[in-house]
């Protein structure tokens, strides 16, 4: 079996030993990623743009109102995974180990006035960047020592393993005045944090005599997330692993890692030039995989923050992202369309808008979930009616790159160009065709120049599909491309 079709059991890569704190801590067995099979994997050649406004919708995870609140809550689950982050989030952790004692503040034993509650929370399922910030609950006024965090009645550290670790021999924060003491001399269990993982050591105090901190407080941190293999130049993936946002570099971890693709069935080029369009273009994903979700879904989630898409092609995995000054790569004329198969259409109300809302992350509002409009009021009145369609980015925290998605997609759905590129108020013309092997080489993603007499002129196409029938012919379908879609309506660039 080839190193692409393989099936991956579990993107946490943490699962071993994590049973251990259920029979300890009186939990659930404690699960990594669920599973990851190739069907997933296989739906992904010749998919469409992902990303774009014409792109299928696939998830498995809820929209970014629902994921942005899960987030940031502590949850102690025997089913949820061990989180993957990628870029820079805030996140809360899941707690795998917690006891209660009075090995420090026992003011009186016989009432049980105070008592020490010790958990441990995995916040990622892999080493990470940096620390950046951490709350206690609403308290954001936490005192720093080094990886020790501090308030009244919460004391924590955090840090990250590079092999198995006994909570027994780890030093554990104590009080507001960084004091430690072992897990063995604090009555602490014997249990192990498996390698490689970042967790919180955290105690808490509750204070009953005093009516203080009498629940559990939400522990939350704000870091920068797993480092991850970047393209150094058209031909080289890095072996050393730095911190990256990049969208094209977070599905490349995923397919390297998660899918076991091996280097040399990667095409560097398209990956490289594609990190350059998303730097170019400001495109960043921030995203926290944090629940059980299929292949597809979570590569799609990515892709949708800079309009990529992902094909196999002449056994290499290629990248691709729908942005501006695309280059044709080749021009048809009628002699290459099979029996009269070429079809122009428009599309129909039922697949345009004249309103876009993007829905993201906020940083500046908590991580919470925000959203941008975009909406052309002149096009509202020719309909007689509003056409809205939300995308739901949950990898997106940043406005300015969610305003230029929203008016991107927009002006794809409902906006042309005349043959000196002036931004033109038309549909742009949806074109499919059957061809033969000669045309082989097309493949999703790529800009093409249509020369028929059934057009007023040569135009650009991108194409969406390709698909191959058991004659042997081939099918495409694609959709005008034009400079003007990222262009705003005075015609400046939006990236």
């Amino acid at each position: 079996m080839g190193s692409t079709a393989k099936a991956i059991i579990g993107i946490g890569l943490v699962a071993t030993g994590l049973g251990a704190f259920g029979a300890m801590a009186g939990l659930g067995a404690y699960v990594g990623v669920g599973a990851l099979t190739y069907g997933g994997l296989m739906t992904l050649v010749g998919a469409s743009l992902l990303g774009s406004a014409l792109a299928p919708d696939v998830g498995d995870i809820g929209g970014v109102d629902s994921y942005s609140g899960i987030k940031l809550q502590t949850q102690k689950s025997n089913t949820n995974p061990v989180p993957i982050i990628y870029g820079q989030n805030k996140i809360a952790g899941n707690i795998i180990y917690q006891t209660t004692n009075s090995a420090i503040n026992n003011d009186d034993a016989a009432n049980g006035y105070n008592r020490d509650y010790w958990a441990v929370m995995v916040f990622a399922g892999h080493n990470i960047d940096s620390m950046v910030d951490m709350w206690s609950s609403d308290n954001n006024s936490l005192s720093v020592s080094g990886t020790k965090q501090t308030e009244e009645y919460v004391h924590i550290d955090w840090g990250y393993t590079s092999t198995a670790t006994n909570i027994q021999g780890l030093n554990w924060v104590t009080d507001s005045a960084f004091s430690t003491s072992t897990g063995t001399a604090l009555g602490l269990d014997s249990v192990v944090i498996p390698a490689d993982c970042s967790y919180l050591l955290v105690h808490q105090v509750f204070d009953a005599q005093q009516s203080k901190n009498i629940q559990l407080d939400n522990i939350i941190v704000e870091i920068k997330g797993k480092k991850i293999r970047t393209m150094t130049d058209a031909n080289t993936i890095s072996t050393a692993l730095t911190y990256s946002n990049n969208p094209v570099n977070v599905v490349l971890d995923l397919l390297t890692n998660a899918l076991s693709v091996d280097d040399s069935s990667i095409d560097t080029a398209s990956f490289y030039q594609s990190q350059q369009d998303c730097i170019n273009n400001g495109w960043e994903c921030n995203v926290a995989l944090i629940q059980q979700a299929n292949i597809q879904s979570i590569i799609q989630d990515v892709l949708a923050t800079c309009r990529g898409q992902i094909v196999h092609s002449n056994g290499s995995w290629k990248l691709k992202i729908d942005t501006k000054s695309q280059t044709s790569v080749a021009t048809l004329t009628d002699d290459d369309f099979i029996n009269n198969s070429l079809s122009i259409s428009m599309k129909g109300n039922r697949d345009i808008s004249n309103k876009i809302i993007v829905k993201y992350v906020n940083p500046s509002d908590e991580w919470l979930s925000a959203q941008v409009v975009k909406e052309d009021t002149t096009l509202q009145s020719w309909d007689g009616q509003t056409l809205e369609k939300t995308l739901d980015i949950k990898g997106i925290t940043n406005q300015t790159q969610a305003e230029e998605l929203a008016e991107i997609t927009l002006n794809t759905m409902r906006y042309t160009e005349d043959d000196i590129g002036t931004r033109v108020k038309q549909t742009p013309l949806a074109l499919s065709f059957s061809t033969t092997v000669k045309n082989a080489h097309l493949e999703v993603g790529d800009v093409i120049t249509i020369d028929s007499d059934l057009l007023d002129r040569d135009r650009k196409f991108m194409i969406l599909s390709v698909e191959t029938d058991q004659s042997g012919l081939i099918q495409i379908s694609t959709r005008e491309y034009c400079e003007t879609h990222y262009k705003d309506s005075s015609g400046t660039y939006l990236i």
